[in-house]
Formats: C-alpha cells, structure tokens, sequence
C-alpha cells in the first residue's frame, strides 16, 4: 500500500490547503473494516465533513441520513417523492418537471452494488482509497484540474446538477467515468456541513493520486508560483 500519509502531506503542501482530503473505499460483500464508527447517523456530506475532520467512518444503507443519498449510492431504492420531482420542487430548488428531469438523469450506483462506504482522512487511511474528495478555495481545484491532464493534455468535462453534490458529483461519478469532477456543491451540503461560500468540491480516482501529486509539484516549480505572485497584473501598476 501507498504511504498515503507522505501523500496527504505532500498534496496538502503544495496546493496550501487548510483542510485536509478525504480518502473514500467503497465496500462489497459486506466487508468490514476494524476501527470504523458505525454508530453515527449522518448525511453523506456530513460524513465527508466529519472524516475531513479527522474521523474514521463507515457509512451504509442503516445510518445515511438523507433518502437522496442513500438511494444515489445504492443502497436503498429511490423514493417516489424524488422520482417525480416533488421533494426538489418542494425545496424550492426546481420546477417540478425540471426536478423530475433531474431525478431521470442523475448518476446512481446500481442497487446493491456496494454494502457499505469507508471514509477517513487521506493522512489515516489503512486502505486504498475508490476516491479522493477535496473541500477548498478554487484556485486549489485549478491547479488540481490542470494537474489531471498535466500530461496527456485535453479538455475536462465537468458533471453536477447542482444537486446531490457530494454523494453523485463527489462519489458516484468519479467512480464511473474514472476522472476528475468538480461541483460547486447543492443545497444539502452547504445546508447540512460547515462549507464556506467561498470553497468548492472536487473529487477523483485515488489511483490517479500520486501522478496528479507528482504533476502539481511539477506546476508548483515555475507556473503556480508566477500566478500566486501576480506578475502580470503587479506591470499594470
């Protein structure tokens, strides 16, 4: 296994961030793994929240307090009430037929396809991590993006309805596409969790996290320390 806590040092130098990331196993079979709290219910973006905090959770179908996680992770069906779009409409944050919409094309996992969700902070992790979230200021998850296609070069695509920001945007569609995602959050977690207005979301493959740590250090020697100093801008005065 990686010495993910040398990488979690490591990414967390180089970006200069003051939260730490978060390392997420998805589990099957029901797998267990020892030393995991169970006990607490909380949303999915409190999970996140709580494990970037420094706690090591396991989240599952009996403590996901939020039938739209829940059910967007797989491990319950999803509600009638989110299907036809009343419970975002009733939120005030669709039209109904636009939640309705919304609910039909939201990336899921398949029922059942996992059992239960480990998180922990990237630092303390004893496996290796599905994913990898990051909560912190935009101009991180920017050099973080360029960071993910530093090498093979591109454009990237980025997935998010403005809903279900960390259990789809953060979780499921990392997972599925195996690429980078960033989201500007969604109601429930900037309603639910301690998220400044100012932070956003990014989350990706945890086996692309030493060559996206490798490639920002790369940045951080010429290309990030002339954009920090505004060079540029410093001409204009």
């Amino acid at each position: 296994m990686l010495d993910y806590k040398l990488l979690s040092q490591r990414l967390y130098k180089v970006l200069g961030m003051k939260n730490e990331a978060v390392g997420i196993k998805l589990l099957k079979n029901n797998e267990v793994i020892e030393g995991y709290d169970k006990e607490k219910k909380f949303t999915f973006c409190q999970f996140i929240m709580k494990a970037r905090e420094g706690n090591k959770l396991l989240a599952d179908s009996e403590n996901i307090a939020c039938a739209n996680g829940c059910s967007a992770l797989g491990f319950i069906p999803v509600p009638e009430k989110l299907l036809s779009g009343e419970f975002l409409s009733n939120l005030g944050n669709f039209e109904k037929e636009g939640a309705k919409v919304t609910m039909e094309q939201m990336p899921r996992f398949k029922q059942n396809e996992f059992t239960g969700i480990a998180l922990s902070p990237l630092s303390k992790v004893d496996f290796n991590p599905d994913i990898i979230v990051l909560e912190t200021v935009p101009e991180h998850l920017m050099w973080l993006s360029l960071a993910a296609i530093y090498k093979e070069g591109g454009r990237l695509n980025f997935s998010s309805s403005i809903s279900n920001g960390t259990c789809v945007d953060m979780t499921v569609v990392p997972y599925q596409t195996k690429k980078l995602n960033v989201s500007l959050g969604c109601y429930g977690c900037r309603n639910a969790t301690s998220i400044p207005d100012e932070h956003l979301l990014a989350g990706f493959p945890g086996e692309q996290l030493e060559g996206i740590i490798d490639s920002l250090e790369k940045i951080s020697e010429k290309a990030m320390p002339r954009t920090r100093e505004k060079r540029a801008y410093a001409r204009l005065k």
